[in-house]
Order: structure tokens, then sequence, then C-alpha cells
């Protein structure tokens, strides 16, 4: 009895030991993560829930072995078949992609959103300025994907088709990216992305060329006229092979889901830019070629990038999500001149367009807290463009045309 009581004592012993242990090596990985939370806190009352979120979070992101761990139960949820993670926050489908999806029966509604672009369409006041609604394709394609029996289905193409329908009765222009999608010679497992919920690069540029097919037909015009620009033959692409996971396969570990292959598209032809952005307090300015100025190749050659510790390959293209951004293309000085308020989907179908136009200004409205339609009438500009993915049809990202 008393040796039975001793080998209780040494087991429980070790594991306080190990529990210390891994709290001092979470403390030490944790360190400077909070102590930049801290440092960049003021602690007044009013943001006080704010800041203890900044620390919860740099704290669950700076887990000591925190990928060790993710991988370790990504590879047993394989093993046994599952197809969701996380309560349901990241599923599987037949095929093996990966999506975010939540319950529901029915479509979201819309009318709201779609009094806000009405709202902001009739504050533009230069009447010569057209807008249109791009929308970017959702991951979940109808006729192809399947999700398990069992798995909820979110209804995002539902909730974009009822959208479309609204601004189209209103008399908004949209280009609907869906379509066509699966006839764009591109295999539709190469579509989007495995691990993440974006499209792959080359799927964004066969939207660039959808879009100018679209302003071609609206306005009567060639945008390119020798279709040189539009052509990927005249485009470097770089494969990288097995080298990104996504923002779902970061949730599930490389084991759950695999890894994905990244392809870099950039022009072979000569180009020249100027590219400012801005998110809070922080910007720059870049200039030179297309691969020089839009383009951040960091993420594509250090450790640790297939994960995103260095930044997340997707965000190559115009450095993410960023509040504001001004592009300017030295070698067009003619051509367009367009703001896109846009979600991350967008982001390298923008770079692409850019090599047609003279100016192109993106405003991301999560971050960018100024008044969209005083920029639009302060702006000499040709084209506004909303674009958000069918996921993002919600009032976070519709900031505009509340007044």
């Amino acid at each position: 009895m008393k040796r039975h009581l001793h080998k209780k004592m040494i087991t429980a012993a070790l594991f306080i030991l190990l529990l210390f242990a891994f709290s001092i090596q979470n403390l030490m990985v944790s360190y400077e993560p909070l102590k930049q939370v801290v440092q960049s806190s003021s602690f007044r009352f009013a943001s006080l829930k704010e800041t203890i979120g900044k620390l919860d979070q740099a704290m669950n992101d700076s887990v000591y072995g925190k990928l060790k761990f993710i991988e370790a139960y990504g590879y047993t949820q394989a093993l046994l078949d599952k197809n969701e993670e996380s309560n349901f926050e990241v599923v599987k489908d037949t095929q093996g992609q990966l999506h975010y999806t939540y319950f529901t029966d029915k479509p979201n509604p819309t009318m709201e959103l779609t009094e806000r672009v009405k709202t902001l369409s009739s504050q533009i006041t230069n009447k010569q300025v057209k807008l249109t609604y791009m929308l970017t394709p959702d991951k979940y394609i109808k006729g192809y994907t399947q999700f398990p029996k069992g798995i909820p289905y979110h209804h995002s193409n539902e909730t974009a088709d009822q959208f479309l329908g609204e601004l189209k009765q209103a008399g908004v222009d949209t280009l609907d990216l869906r379509e066509g999608l699966t006839e764009s010679g591109i295999p539709i497992a190469e579509l989007f992305f495995r691990t993440d919920h974006h499209w792959q690069i080359q799927t964004a540029f066969w939207g660039y060329g959808q879009l100018v097919k679209h302003l071609d037909a609206m306005d009567g015009t060639k945008l390119d006229p020798t279709g040189f620009y539009t052509n990927i033959d005249n485009y470097n692409q770089i494969k990288y092979d097995n080298a990104y996971i996504g923002s779902m396969g970061r949730k599930t570990g490389k084991y759950y889901a695999g890894v994905d292959d990244f392809t870099l598209i950039y022009p072979k032809f000569k180009t020249d830019y100027e590219f400012y952005f801005k998110t809070n307090e922080l910007g720059g300015t870049l200039t030179g070629r297309f691969e020089d100025a839009l383009l951040t190749t960091y993420p594509l050659h250090v450790e640790g990038s297939d994960y995103g510790l260095t930044g997340d390959k997707y965000f190559t293209y115009l450095y993410g999500n960023q509040a504001f951004v001004h592009i300017r293309n030295k070698d067009k000085p003619n051509g367009p001149k367009v703001v896109f308020i846009k979600d991350s989907l967008a982001v390298p179908l923008i770079s692409f367009f850019s090599t047609i136009c003279s100016d192109v200004y993106l405003l991301d409205p999560r971050y960018y807290k100024e008044d969209i339609a005083a920029f639009i009438n302060q702006t000499e500009l040709d084209h506004v463009f909303i674009s958000f993915s069918p996921q993002n049809l919600v009032t976070d990202f519709f900031t505009f045309g509340t007044n």
C-alpha cells in the first residue's frame, strides 16, 4: 500500500515538474509578444477589455510547441477519419478541401447591404464615375463541392445570389466571377488552395481577365486591345511545391489536409510603379518593377514560411490587407483611375489589374476609418469597385452608405 502511494506521489511530482518547466518555456516564448502588447496599450478603463483580449491572443499565439500540438491533434483527427475540427470551425469536403462553415438553413438577409451600396452610389457627386460590384467566388462550388453527411452548409452562394439580384433590381452594375469559373481551364480541384479560403493566384489572374472583358463590354472600349496584359504567357510563373499552409491548415496542422503548392505570378515585361500603403501609423512607399514595388517575397524564402510564421504567402501581393493603398503605374499615365473597396480575395487580382491602370486605390473598410464617400469625391476617379466574397456579405465590411 505504501509502495503504491509512493508511486502516485512520484508521478504527481513529475507531472507538476513537467507543468512548471512548460510554463517557464511559455513565459520565455511569450515575453516579447506580451511586452509589445503592454507597451502599445494605454490601459485606460475604456480600452481595458481590448487590451486583455490582445494579451490573451498574444499568449495563445505564443504557446511553446504550439504547432506540434496542432499537428498531433490534426493527425489524430485524420486517423479517426473526422471531417470537422474544433466544433465545426473547420470542415473537410469529400475532395479533401478545407472550408469555414456554420449551421444555417437559409441565406442571410442582404437588403441592408444593398441599401448601403445604393446610398454610396448616390453619394458620388461626379456622375461620370461608374460603380460596379465585383463578386469573387466562394470555395464551395455549386455542382462540384460536396460535404459528407452531417457537415453543415453555410448557404453563402444563395446569400450571394440574393444580394446580386437585389443590386441588379436597384440598377447597380455587377460582375459575378463565379460564372465561367469551372470553364476557366484551371482544374476545379486547383481553383482554391486546399488549406485556405482564398483562390489560387492563377485563378485570381483568370478573374483579372474577366474583369477586363466586363469593363470592355460595359464601356465599349478596349483596355487591353492586343490582349498582351491579360495573356498569362507574358508573365513569369514560379511554382513552390508543398510550400503553403493556409489559414484553415494552420488551425488543423499539415497532417490533416496536407500542404499546398504556391505559384508566384509576375510580369515578364518592363514595369515601373510607385506603391504607397498605410495602416494606422505604419506605412511606407516602394518604387520599381512590379516585383520590387508590389510584391514581398520574404515569406517565400525563409524557414517556417510554410506555416505563415514569417508572413502569409497569399499576402506576398500588395503586402496583404492594408487600410489604404495607392498604386501608381508610371508606364500608364493615361490609364483608368480606380478605387477598390475590398476584402483579401481581391488583392492578387488587383495587382494584375494595375498593369493597365494609371492609379489604383485600395480601401479596406475593416481598417480604413475615414469617410469612404468623401475619399471618392475628393479623388480623380473613373470607376469604383466594391468587392467582398460571399462569406463576407455582412455589415462588418459594408461600413459605408450608412447616412
